[in-house]
């Protein structure tokens, strides 16, 4: 199995996640709820499967991983994180579970940075961490040249019908809406197309609800999933603005939604 070279300029996304594992772990329903949702749409492939090593791209705290070892105990296993202190907190979940064993290896990998080599895995997954790529087209479509034939590429992500609400009060306010832009699934999807890959998904959405939009916020910092990628921020005022114009909006609780995208590319035969 390849070695991935640990990044030392670990960035500022990774960094905030990573110090906020604990909360991640804890909070981060969404995220989990999708890692469930992603392992279901495995299962039709649970002994299609080539031979061969699995690499998990972003575990987090490990919330797909522990279910991915269980489904398949006698794979081969490369988890991975951004962060080193999510992949640390990863293995010391499943430590406490006893599932630790010699045929799973830890490694910290910027997805951005893979070098595919002469990598032939039977499967890369990735819940929940595309949409942190620099370009996610372009970087799912690298991991997939590192799957065997017959082997597969499965993943989650928010896709750009997230968080309407969010977008429609800052339309209605003028203000800059600073969301970190998300994936279109159809650009995913016909990009990954032009390579040997048969291509499935199918789109959910799920709704998480807070007592405010100030709830909401709190809540993205507090699972480390608040860092924006282009560095844009509102001033103070703004953000009062917003919060406030939101929250008159709502008569109850906010209902925030996230438009989930499974996909799954199956990689043709020669």
């Amino acid at each position: 199995m390849m070695e991935i070279t640990e990044e030392n300029d670990i960035s500022r996304i990774a960094r905030s996640f990573g110090n906020a594992a604990e909360a991640y772990h804890q909070e981060a329903e969404i995220q989990k709820k999708v890692a469930d949702g992603l392992i279901s749409s495995l299962l039709p492939w649970r002994e299609l499967l080539p031979s061969g090593p699995i690499l998990e791209v972003g575990c987090g705290t490990g919330f797909l991983t522990r279910q991915l070892i269980e489904h398949f105990p006698d794979k081969e296993f490369l988890i991975t994180d951004a962060s080193p202190k999510m992949v640390e907190f990863c293995k010391s979940e499943l430590e406490k579970e006893g599932l630790i064993s010699d045929k799973i290896q830890f490694q910290v990998l910027d997805a951005d940075e893979f070098d595919e080599g002469d990598t032939n895995y039977a499967m890369v997954v990735s819940n929940f961490a595309p949409h942190w790529f620099k370009d996610t087209s372009v970087s799912l479509e690298n991991l997939s040249q590192s799957i065997q034939p017959g082997g597969l590429l499965l993943c989650s992500f928010p896709g750009n019908h997230s968080f309407e609400q969010w977008y429609e009060h800052c339309l209605e306010l003028g203000l800059p809406y600073t969301s970190n832009p998300l994936p279109d699934v159809e650009e995913v999807v016909v990009k990954l197309s032009m390579g040997p890959m048969q291509i499935d998904y199918y789109e959910n959405d799920l709704f998480q609800e807070f007592e405010s939009s100030i709830d909401f916020f709190r809540h993205l910092k507090r699972i480390g999933a608040s860092e924006n990628v282009k560095g844009n921020a509102l001033t103070s005022k703004q953000f009062r603005l917003l919060v406030d114009h939101w929250d008159q909006k709502c008569n109850n609780k906010l209902k925030i939604k996230w438009h989930v995208v499974y996909l799954a590319a199956k990689k043709d035969y020669a």
